[in-house]
């Protein structure tokens, strides 16, 4: 299970890994070493656990050692870019993982794009005004441009004055997909069609 889980981190955003490791498993290994008896069921002993830190603190090096050149966060400002020049610029962005959205948020950040962040710990009040900004004509200093999302960070809200969602990861759960696109294809959009660009 922890595999599965750094592996989808990668291939969600191979640059977000390194604080993906630091703070899933180093915290667990920790957590292992420390209560060794309650993990001997599951092949873990302080014998291995040596073995599994070695390990991965051999890939946080590798992590930390990428070269900055990340092609999939270029093919995200293209996207964003061309929004820039139609009538709706609005982008909403949907990833797995808090990671890849706060290295997104960083990066957007850095290229003068106005953006919001919501995850799971986001307040409710703190996601209401989120969207506020989010629907703010771009004319407004107040408006946010790209809104970026975690799955939960957008239930109960909808977004039918954007019409362009960028799912940056891909769900295992294809019902998920659907429920991200429903956030912005519903009743109420007035655009005659919306993009939808998968990573």
């Amino acid at each position: 299970f922890m595999m599965t889980t750094i592996r989808r981190q990668a291939a969600s955003c191979i640059h977000a890994l390194a604080p993906f490791l630091h703070d899933l498993l180093l915290g667990r290994l920790e957590l292992v070493e420390g209560e060794t008896d309650e993990y001997e069921g599951e092949g873990f002993s302080s014998g291995n656990s040596v073995e599994l830190r070695q390990m991965v603190e051999s890939v946080l090096a590798k992590a930390e050692r990428l070269p900055p050149e990340d092609g999939k966060l270029d093919a995200l400002l293209k996207i964003v870019r061309e929004k820039e020049g139609l009538p709706n610029n609005k982008v909403l962005l949907f990833a797995t993982f808090r990671h890849t959205l706060n290295y997104l948020h960083q990066h957007l950040l850095k290229h003068r794009i106005r953006c919001g962040l919501m995850l799971g710990a986001t307040s409710d009040e703190d996601r209401v005004e989120l969207r506020r900004r989010f629907s703010l004509p771009r004319e407004d200093e107040d408006a946010i441009d790209i809104l970026l999302s975690s799955e939960i960070g957008c239930e109960g809200l909808d977004y039918q004055f954007c019409d362009c969602l960028v799912n940056y990861d891909i769900q295992w759960n294809p019902m998920r997909i659907e429920q991200r696109i429903g956030r912005i294809d519903r009743y109420g959009q007035k655009s005659e069609t919306v993009a939808i660009y998968s990573l």
